[in-house]
């Protein structure tokens, strides 16, 4: 079985936004639960959020992080404990309110495509999420090469898209490669994004383990318009990984 997954284009700095061009992913290109953490951003600890339930209907196995605490070790979706934590350097918010259930606080009203999300497609992960932050995953090989998925969904935001970026250090200031998801539909803002996810793949992290990741949306105001409600990370296996990854480093180098 096929679907559709919409995907964004990076040309040189430029972003050009989600739903520029499609690609077909098949069912048999599933990673390996022992390769994939999932990550869902909110819990029962942060500001109305909610924990993600370990399994989940997929037999998959959730973090629910915050930024109140380090969180970590994280486990792998096949319950497996990992190397990998994950800390926030800064978050402007998080909350549930106007997201994929709307005003109701509650997961289970949540709209989404379970079957175009794949993974991600689980009301109580999607239910919550964190605006424009700043966070570091730690304690990944260097020399293995990962994708992340992100999924952002919101309704009557300040911007259309959210753009995800992987920086170089913790300062947060020197982009390598971003990527951009409309988390609601443009000049309809009251319908959040129900069946998309941005993908960016090949990375491999700094020589300290480490992948630095922001996210803001495309307007003025830094502490509205950038929106991330559950992520997937993917350890490539050699056969399916782009040759030759490049490192991370400052695009000064």
């Amino acid at each position: 079985m096929n679907r559709i997954v919409r995907v964004a284009v990076i040309v040189g700095c430029a972003v050009i936004p989600m739903a520029t061009l499609s690609a077909r992913v098949t069912v048999s290109e599933t990673p390996p639960r022992s390769n994939t953490v999932l990550l869902d951003f909110g819990n029962n600890q942060s500001y109305r959020g909610a924990n993600a339930p370990s399994p989940d209907v997929r037999g998959n196995f959730w973090n629910s992080v915050w930024a109140g605490a380090f969180n970590g070790p994280l486990t792998n979706a096949a319950g497996g404990v990992t190397t990998m934590g994950l800390g926030f350097h800064a978050a402007a918010g998080t909350d549930y309110y106007n997201g994929p259930s709307g005003a109701t606080q509650d997961p289970s009203a949540c709209v989404i495509d379970t079957d175009a999300l794949g993974d991600l497609g689980i009301k109580e992960a999607v239910y919550d999420y964190y605006v424009n932050s700043t966070f570091q995953i730690q304690g990944l090989d260097p020399m293995k090469v990962y994708s992340l998925t992100f999924f952002g969904s919101h309704k009557y935001s300040d911007s259309d898209y959210t753009t995800y970026s992987v920086c170089s250090d913790a300062s947060y200031s020197k982009v390598v490669t971003s990527i951009s998801l409309y988390v609601q539909s443009p000049g309809n803002p009251g319908a959040h994004n129900s069946n998309k996810v941005a993908t960016i793949s090949g990375i491999s992290p700094q020589n300290n383990g480490i992948i630095y990741i922001k996210f803001q949306g495309t307007n003025s105001n830094p502490s509205v318009g950038g929106y991330l409600n559950c992520m997937q990370i993917v350890e490539l296996t050699p056969t399916n990984a782009p040759p030759s990854p490049p490192k991370l480093v400052s695009p000064s180098q």
